[in-house]
């Protein structure tokens, strides 16, 4: 098998979405005051999908080879017969799904209904665990209750939960009770994201502008985030991440840091698109720019056309050109810098610059796998990985959300191991890449035919190794 390492790979090569966010209404219950839709007020049940648009679209998703799909909104469970029939509609074209809620409408009937239907994780918001702090920022009453009994009947019914606590001057000093709070509950992950102002505090932020000011940390409150979360995963073992980028020169140690530094910019990445419930197209949740609608137009060619410059290098900022780890970090959130310096291609607010990266980071996390790679320890694919050829490469959905890019012949090698379930040793693989195989076992691509006393942390949405610097996958 011939991987050549040399050859360069962008996310231009990727020729659809991997992962598409339906917003199936526009209907919400709260106003946080972080919400990337501040119009919601405008036009608030305007749209809201319907039936027949629901089933056009899963079509259409299926068509392109979409492995999985967030069903959000708006709030998706204030349209609850629809968010049933998309699941339903959704399984039968075999493609993964979760939602995003705040789950104040959940409870143990309707999330015994969605759990029946395939539903296996939910990603909430939690503000704060202090509840009038939760409501001021939700801009409504009984928030926390709400939020934590929604939990409570996901856990019960077996559905995994996901905690988003969005971070901003008025909870910065709540990340480490919350993400505690969470972890007792028994969520899974606790992400700790960075706000993204709305693009409109960009015009008046020269202004009296309290949103922006509001929604804008400082260096030193960001990493404080982040230690905190690092802390809590340390003491109570719970998962952590964000749902937004942070350059990797503000991370500075990426091994430290290591769970915040490989999601990149998904949009960039060539992952994630948006529908909203008008069915209008959008390639990031927080941009104002629609380029199409999925009811009139083909969401593959607009995401090889209008949509290209979010994956072919157009959104990088200048002063990041030339660092290594751009095809990884893309520039960190664009969306945040627009909202800051009113463009795009604009220097993210966290950027320290290349030099400031202090430790770099390593994918495999327990060197105990290159004792059974050694011993001709023998892999296998399991029946979860997906597979979809791109022409230029092939993209690898591990579960879920979770895909790596891999060469043809890589690919090919692994989808044959897959389709006629066959086992194989690093002498099949090839002796001289056992980096490359020990990437794959904790990208979650492959699983080892004995049961290995190592642990493999689902990371989702996280380094790519056909992106990796040259001189961090060298030995490959």
């Amino acid at each position: 098998m011939d991987i050549d390492l040399n050859k360069s790979y962008t996310a231009s090569d990727v020729e659809a979405p991997t992962g598409v966010n339906i917003e199936l209404t526009e209907i919400c219950n709260v106003k946080c005051k972080h919400c990337y839709n501040p119009w919601r007020d405008e036009s608030m049940g305007m749209y809201e999908l319907n039936v027949f648009k629901v089933k056009k679209i899963i079509q259409k998703l299926s068509e392109i080879g979409v492995f999985h799909v967030i069903l959000s909104g708006g709030e998706p469970l204030s349209n609850y017969d629809i968010l049933k029939k998309a699941m339903s509609l959704l399984k039968e074209h075999k493609m993964t799904f979760s939602m995003n809620t705040n789950l104040i409408l959940a409870n143990d009937k309707n999330m015994s209904e969605l759990r029946e239907l395939g539903l296996e994780h939910c990603l909430t918001s939690i503000p704060s665990i202090d509840a009038d702090e939760n409501d001021e920022i939700m801009q409504s009453k009984g928030t926390l209750k709400k939020i934590l009994n929604g939990i409570k009947a996901c856990i019960k019914n077996d559905i995994r939960v996901s905690a988003n606590m969005v971070v901003t001057k008025s909870n910065k000093h709540r990340v480490y009770e919350t993400g505690k709070m969470m972890a007792e509950l028994g969520c899974t992950k606790f992400f700790v994201t960075r706000a993204v102002p709305p693009i409109y505090s960009a015009v008046a932020k020269d202004s009296d502008n309290d949103v922006h000011e509001e929604l804008i940390l400082s260096h030193e409150d960001v990493k404080k985030s982040l230690d905190d979360a690092i802390k809590i995963k340390e003491e109570y073992g719970i998962a952590i991440g964000s749902l937004i980028s942070y350059p990797l020169c503000f991370l500075e140690d990426l091994q430290k840091y290591s769970d915040f530094a490989g999601r990149g910019c998904p949009s960039q990445r060539g992952g994630i698109v948006n529908i909203n419930s008008s069915g209008d197209l959008h390639t990031c949740v927080h941009e104002e720019e629609t380029y199409g609608n999925i009811f009139k137009h083909s969401l593959k060619e607009i995401y090889q056309t209008t949509m290209k410059k979010w994956r072919d290098g157009s959104m990088h900022y200048d002063g990041c050109k030339g660092c290594e780890y751009l095809q990884v970090c893309h520039s960190g959130c664009q969306m945040t810098a627009n909202a800051v310096n009113g463009k795009t291609a604009s220097k993210d607010p966290l950027f320290k610059g290349y030099d400031a990266i202090t430790n770099h980071f390593d994918l495999i996390s327990d060197n105990k796998i290159f004792d059974y790679i050694n011993s001709k320890g023998k892999f296998f694919v399991p029946e979860r990985v997906r597979f979809r050829d791109d022409q230029k490469v092939m993209l690898v959905n591990a579960r879920w959300g979770n895909y790596i890019t891999v060469s043809k012949d890589v690919g090919a090698f692994l989808q044959k191991a897959y389709s006629e379930k066959l086992e194989f040793d690093i002498h099949s693989f090839g002796l001289d890449r056992k980096e490359f195989l020990a990437n794959l076992f904790f990208k979650d691509v492959i699983e080892s035919v004995e049961k290995l006393d190592i642990s493999k942390v689902i990371t989702g949405l996280s380094y790519d190794s056909m992106y990796l610097p040259k001189n961090i996958k060298k030995n490959i």
